[in-house]
């Protein structure tokens, strides 16, 4: 009891509640910026997670336009997701992707004379 009663324990009790005090804002700032970055990051993660989904969902159609029935082929994709319709294409045997890499290759060969 004397301690707190002292005449210094005023003085360093306030010099100490002072630094604890900067030592919280100092720790909220970093914790603002540590998440202004994380944010940043997620945001550039899921723009990039958005254009693969975008191009491996185009491969994917361009790979399914090989049937000779393409109104068939859409009303069975209509329902179905991203993933069942690779795993039917991939069932499918070797057709559908030799069918995806000729056209992959003619699309390379075209954008090499463009260069």
């Amino acid at each position: 009891m004397q301690a707190f009663m002292s005449p210094v324990a005023g003085p360093v009790g306030f010099v100490l509640a002072i630094a604890m005090c900067g030592l919280l804002v100092a720790t909220t700032m970093t914790a603002q910026q540590n998440e202004a970055a994380l944010r940043t990051k997620i945001a550039a993660l899921a723009a990039e997670n958005v254009r693969n989904g975008m191009v491996l969902h185009a491969r994917l159609a361009a790979c399914e336009g090989a049937p000779a029935d393409l109104a068939r082929a859409r009303e069975a994709n209509a329902n179905t997701s991203p993933e069942t319709r690779a795993q039917r294409l991939a069932g499918q045997g070797p057709a559908g992707f030799d069918v995806c890499a000729r056209m992959e290759s003619a699309d390379r060969a075209v954008l090499e004379t463009l260069k």
